[in-house]
């Protein structure tokens, strides 16, 4: 097998990667990652190979801001659920009948 096919994994998860809508997969992710690593163990490493490897580790830069991005989301969405749910309880102390 050739390099291309590792090129094509790369410029898939890249895609991926700097598309704002881009909502991780598991399964998707999970099928990406068996056809990267085929790809890389069967790649001939040719003369092209720095520049993917370049390009892969600093993918993996980008992926993991995107998913530190992901964690401050999750982590906003849960403080605002745990205010939600202590003014729940706090109006239901006073007998409003609103909780």
């Amino acid at each position: 097998m050739n390099d291309r096919a590792v090129l094509r994994a790369i410029e898939q998860m890249e895609a991926w990667v700097v598309d704002p809508k881009w909502e991780p997969d598991p399964d998707a992710l999970s099928q990406w990652n068996s056809r990267y690593s085929a790809a890389v163990a069967l790649a001939e490493r040719g003369d092209e190979w720095p520049g993917m490897v370049s390009r892969a580790h600093a993918l993996g830069q980008l992926l993991a801001a995107r998913v530190e991005g992901f964690g401050h989301q999750r982590d906003a969405i849960r403080a605002e659920l745990m205010g939600m749910e202590r003014g729940r309880r706090a109006l239901g102390g006073y007998g409003s009948g609103l909780a």
